[in-house]
């Protein structure tokens, strides 16, 4: 049998390519619905209820801050004495987050420094979700040092808005949220960005607030 190298090579070459579209399909229709916890370990009193659902949209490779999945963040919360708040926000998400890639290097490293937020890797967690699904091992994960989720569009801005409604009932007022936090149970294979549980905390007018919710699986699904 002859050899023929050439052929060989191309075959080779194609082969990477299908790997490598398998290893980084686009995230693009993906969909993640959360509920909320009333567990007051996890979620401020006043917070009633809630529901959280993400949808990747689109693809942006020409974003001014670098390449990013532009998605939705509907949520639909009843805080006491605020009443019902319903809302949905466009946020662009680095891509570089989707990529198996990110994960991979922060349990190397350990730590993650962006431009508006802090990540720090904190082990492994087995996690069990309210609808009583069981995700072993799964990446334990802070986010700190949070800058600019203020912004409009922030990747936190919904974190932000449900900390500053809960505020809102014990103050009577919305101030800004300070020290916002995430801390998530991260696991492969869980659409948008792997999280099955989610945990939000803050600091608003001294006063502590938290949310805490767990990924339902097949909710919000077509």
């Amino acid at each position: 049998m002859r050899f023929d190298a050439s052929r060989t090579i191309f075959s080779l070459a194609v082969a990477a390519l299908v790997s490598a579209q398998v290893a980084f399909a686009s995230p693009v229709g993906d969909r993640a619905h959360y509920d909320l916890d009333r567990n007051p370990s996890r979620t401020s009193s006043m917070i009633m209820s809630g529901k959280v659902d993400v949808t990747v949209d689109a693809y942006v490779p020409g974003h001014k801050s670098g390449p990013a999945y532009e998605s939705s963040m509907a949520y639909d919360f009843n805080v006491q004495m605020v009443g019902r708040k319903q809302g949905s926000q466009k946020v662009m998400v680095p891509a570089e987050y989707f990529s198996p890639e990110f994960m991979k290097n922060l349990r190397a490293n350990g730590s993650f420094i962006g431009p508006d937020f802090k990540v720090r890797h904190e082990g492994f967690v087995d996690a069990r979700t309210m609808d009583g699904n069981f995700y072993p091992h799964c990446d334990k994960i802070l986010i700190y040092d949070v800058k600019t989720f203020s912004a409009e569009g922030g990747l936190f801005s919904v974190a932000r808005d449900i900390l500053s409604m809960a505020a809102e009932s014990r103050l009577g007022t919305r101030q800004d949220v300070e020290n916002l936090q995430v801390r998530a149970a991260i696991y492969e294979g869980v659409p948008v960005l792997g999280a099955v549980k989610l945990d939000v905390s803050g600091i608003v007018s001294g006063f502590n607030v938290k949310a805490g919710g767990d990924f339902k699986a097949g909710a919000g699904e077509e």
